[in-house]
């Protein structure tokens, strides 16, 4: 009996032993879950920074190129507003010039009149005809033929010799 008694308390012991394991198993199994869990959280989570981390290298990358392009874009535009500038005197001499043509040409001894009746070269007195053209001098008004006005001179009024 006392056999018997000291093998059912051992069975007991034994029992009571595995039914602790069995818990401790249980438990390192659902902490093994949760750690497996926090585990795939963390790789997902340093992918995530990874990639942010890539992003801004690239970001980073692209950002100190900009410099160069500024300086690229300001020497373009600094280049475009001389020639803006360039082009805004060469018109205003032009424009210049055309005024005082203008001007020439309204205050001209010549008149319409005057070219039709002109009949003789002024310094040769030779007579107009179809090879001897008449050529009307911008400074006097006369008119003459080819021959006398080959001569150009600049006017002080005007930037191409006449």
């Amino acid at each position: 009996v006392e056999a018997e008694d000291e093998e059912e308390k051992h069975l007991r012991e034994r029992l009571s032993e595995s039914d602790g394991l069995q818990r401790q198993i249980a438990q390192k199994e659902k902490q093994l879950v949760q750690l497996e869990t926090d585990l795939k959280i963390e790789k997902e989570w340093r992918q995530t920074l990874q990639e942010d981390h890539q992003k801004e290298k690239n970001a980073l990358s692209h950002l100190r190129n900009k410099p160069q392009q500024v300086i690229f874009l300001k020497k373009n535009f600094l280049s475009l507003q001389d020639e803006n500038q360039r082009l805004k005197k060469v018109h205003h001499e032009q424009e210049q010039a055309l005024q005082e043509l203008g001007g020439k040409l309204s205050e001209s001894n010549l008149k319409i009149e005057d070219i039709k009746e002109a009949t003789n070269c002024k310094l040769r007195e030779k007579e107009f005809s179809l090879s001897k053209r008449k050529h009307h001098c911008r400074n006097c008004g006369e008119i003459f033929c080819n021959a006398c006005s080959d001569n150009e001179l600049p006017l002080p009024s005007s930037t191409k010799p006449v």
